[in-house]
């Protein structure tokens, strides 16, 4: 059975783009236990090979959308981890 999102690619896509940097939803997630940084999830939240530290705060992540709110830009980086996840569960990857 396919995943549905409810973000299409482009609409993450965008989302990735309009990211200006300030790693605000970051400094404020409750799951994040080790610094990432931000252009590095971004560029893994979409395409190519997803690292190990990656993978760990995708894994962690609840969807509690506290990253949502300090967002200066308004993005939804929720939705973007949710891409994340569905990408991390469709590689087949289990660490």
């Amino acid at each position: 059975m396919p995943v549905l999102l409810h973000r299409t690619s482009q609409d993450v896509m965008e989302e990735l783009r309009a990211c200006i940097g300030c790693n605000e939803c970051l400094l404020v997630c409750p799951a994040l236990v080790k610094p990432i940084k931000i252009e590095v999830l971004n560029v893994e939240t979409f395409s190519g090979p997803i690292s190990a530290p990656i993978a760990r705060f995708a894994r962690a992540c609840y969807q509690c959308g506290a990253c949502v709110a300090p967002c200066p830009v308004g993005l939804h980086r929720d939705a973007m981890m949710m891409w994340l996840k569905v990408r991390l569960l469709r590689s087949g990857r289990k660490e």
